[in-house]
């Protein structure tokens, strides 16, 4: 195939495959704001008061010596004590499930006291120990126990694009189950080993091949697709898609598809 041609193929491709992956972002919306220094305290999530005054456009007051934390809007007035289950919220009593607490100079407040006291939608992922809070347009991700997946890096792709070439004949089961279980979600690994292999031969590399996709917004699964040449007109893609799983990226399913120019 003519060399110039074989390039614009290319090309149009990873232009054509990244705007869909440009769109399937925006579908995601704005990236959310991550807050890495929540807590879990006798089964209760608490979260730093900052997000309060940093991210609700609320001012936030300390007073020393009467330990009271004070909550200012525009038309908003809402006074705390620490270690304390009651909220003043424009005079009206409030009371929340567990007081806020100070833990080494940071205020605390529940996670509940967001949906009660601001009628923020809080929800919580038990999977990724991590509060989900939707104030306006904003998305606000609040890590406990666990911190932010990585995203995935050129150099990680390129790794498990390479494991899933080796992948594609499997001539030594016994030697590929140990060699590629770092790359591949027990599952996946399962079948191949089932099959002796993928059902294409072609190699691809990751030069070819659209931008990450990633399909939550926690972004704990991602999707990429490369493209290989493999007969007159005829090109295949794989479609590889990845999970973090045991503190790592691996390959959690492979897909192929011709292509025609």
């Amino acid at each position: 195939m003519n060399k110039l041609v074989s390039v614009f193929i290319i090309f149009l491709f990873i232009h054509t495959v990244g705007f869909s992956a440009a769109v399937s972002a925006s579908e995601l919306k704005e990236s959310p704001i991550i807050i890495n220094n929540g807590k879990i305290i006798s089964g209760r999530t608490l979260i730093p008061i900052k997000v309060v005054s940093t991210h609700f456009g609320y001012q936030v007051r300390w007073e020393q010596e009467a330990k009271m934390v004070t909550i200012l809007g525009e038309d908003t007035t809402i006074r705390m004590k620490i270690n304390s289950n009651e909220v003043s919220l424009n005079e009206q009593k409030v009371t929340l499930e567990v007081p806020a607490q100070i833990y080494n100079g940071v205020t605390y407040v529940p996670l509940k006291f967001l949906s009660d006291v601001f009628g923020a939608n809080v929800s919580w992922n038990s999977s990724f120990k991590v509060a989900r809070v939707q104030w306006e347009d904003q998305t606000i991700l609040i890590y406990t126990e666990l911190k932010r997946i990585p995203d995935l890096t050129d150099k990680q792709i390129d790794m498990l694009s390479k494991a899933a070439n080796e992948a594609a004949v499997i001539t030594d089961v016994k030697y590929a189950k140990v060699h590629l279980k770092p790359y591949f979600t027990d599952k996946l690994l399962g079948k191949i080993l089932w099959n002796k292999g993928l059902p294409f031969r072609i190699q691809f590399d990751s030069k070819h091949q659209s931008a990450v996709t990633y399909l939550n917004i926690y972004h704990s699964e991602a999707v990429v697709t490369q493209l290989s040449y493999f007969a007159l007109h005829t090109w295949v893609t794989r479609t590889l898609e990845f999970e973090y799983v045991d503190d790592r990226w691996k390959i959690s399913q492979i897909d192929f598809k011709y292509t025609y120019f």
